[in-house]
């Protein structure tokens, strides 16, 4: 790898900065820690300009060639193990004056590159602790982090825009919503969310036909580079198939088993541990979320069926056609996605035939049950109360959630206190 084409890239960022503008997300990551800094998360959820707001912060204590940008996804890098050595060569020539111990590093996507934990450790060990990375793999980063960079890093997940990240970028108020007015706009808002979903690209996106298109693409993506490609897959026509049923499954329980009974009733030829496997790819890439059945068996918890969730409403909505007006499971995919992105620790409940969509855990404890439903209607409102009751008389719990998309009222039932809100209601107030 060239170091003349390393000093350029490094001096082409001094030179041009940052853009100064970045709407400012949720997570909080501290400058000047004492461990790695790591973020991951889907691709296109920014991760980058995350990397950016907190080059923008520190460039208000240091200069910006005392910091080092590399974004691993770029065209003209072909860099190999032995080449991280050339980076700092290249600063050092830029910038002889300068000590490698000042300098702040900013690695995007370093995953790309085989062996880059054996560089960072080296990094942090000999030069500086001053080193944000990010990369598009959970279980990519969170195995060579076990393996060798141990007790040296701080982790974080950043996913799309969380519906109030939503509000702030669309210059609402999400704060203090109580006139007639701001819960107008709020629950609009809200409508336009669940179709369109939190990636920042496409928030502001007018024209459906490239919105839809744009997310299509996004999932394409994911699935050649993020999966096809870093897993060197041959059947790539199984992975499609695979993807699809998981978007149209959104929100409900998946069966690896029943999936690869299917495929065997349309003559494909697959074995059950490959699509194992290729599921694994899925969550490990983002693009699908598990959620664990609530057993205190934590070996029950992993042998009992995960529903899945996608980790946007508006992948769902723009590669599913069947799905875009299914509202109920939209909804109930953004609620997960919230509490998700809250760092809740969440399960759903299933016993004799009634279902509780989502438990929340503290400290060892389930300490809140909430139920999704887009309308309670006579015909459901039975079947949504009953699931409910069963995981407040398990669990002990006093009250419970059923969150609507615009129904608000108080039950009270069997001696137990059900709370019918609103989802931005239940998403916005803590």
């Amino acid at each position: 790898m060239s170091v003349d084409l390393l000093k350029e890239i490094i001096a082409d960022f001094h030179s041009r900065g940052v853009s100064p503008e970045i709407v400012q997300r949720e997570l909080s990551v501290p400058l000047n820690g004492k461990k790695i800094t790591t973020v991951i998360g889907p691709r296109r959820s920014g991760k980058t300009f995350y990397l950016y707001s907190l080059i923008n912060q520190l460039e208000k204590e240091v200069s910006r060639e005392r910091i080092i940008y590399i974004n691993f996804e770029d065209e003209r890098l072909d860099l190999k193990e032995r080449d991280f050595q050339s980076i700092l060569d290249a600063y050092q020539q830029l910038y002889p004056d300068n000590q490698l111990q000042d300098v702040y590093f900013f690695f995007d996507e370093i995953q790309n590159i085989p062996k880059w934990e054996i560089f960072v450790r080296r990094l942090e060990e000999t030069l500086s602790k001053k080193i944000f990375i990010t990369g598009s793999s959970s279980k990519l980063l969170s195995k060579e982090i076990a393996t060798s960079l141990r007790g040296r890093t701080l982790s974080f997940e950043m996913l799309p825009l969380s519906f109030k990240e939503y509000l702030n970028f669309q210059g609402l108020e999400s704060k203090s919503v109580v006139s007639g007015k701001q819960k107008n706009r709020t629950s609009v808002a809200l409508d336009r969310f669940l179709k369109v979903g939190g990636y920042p690209e496409v928030v502001d996106e007018s024209d459906e036909g490239l919105l839809t298109k744009t997310l299509q693409s996004y999932v394409d993506v994911m699935l050649y580079r993020d999966i096809v490609e870093r897993h060197q897959i041959r059947n790539v026509y199984i992975i499609r198939d695979l993807l699809k049923r998981l978007i149209s499954n959104t929100a409900q329980v998946f069966s690896v088993h029943k999936y690869y009974r299917d495929l065997q009733s349309r003559d494909v030829k697959v074995s059950k541990d490959l699509l194992y496997t290729f599921l694994d790819h899925f969550i490990d890439a983002y693009l699908a979320i598990p959620l664990m059945k609530y057993d205190p068996s934590a070996i029950k918890r992993e042998q009992a069926l995960k529903k899945i969730y996608i980790n946007d409403t508006g992948l769902v909505s723009a590669n599913s056609f069947s799905l875009s007006e299914d509202k109920g499971r939209l909804l109930e995919t953004l609620i997960f996605l919230e509490l998700f992105k809250k760092g809740k620790e969440v399960y759903y409940f299933s016993t004799s035939g009634v279902e509780c969509d989502f438990l929340i855990q503290n400290r060892g404890k389930i300490s809140d049950a909430i139920q999704v439903c887009y309308r309670l209607t006579q015909e459901n409102r039975k079947r949504e109360t009953n699931g409910l009751l069963a995981a407040m008389e398990t669990f002990d719990l006093k009250e419970g959630f059923i969150v609507t998309h615009s129904q608000s009222e108080t039950l009270e039932v069997k001696g137990f206190k059900i709370n019918v809100v609103t989802a931005w209601k239940w998403i916005l107030e803590p």
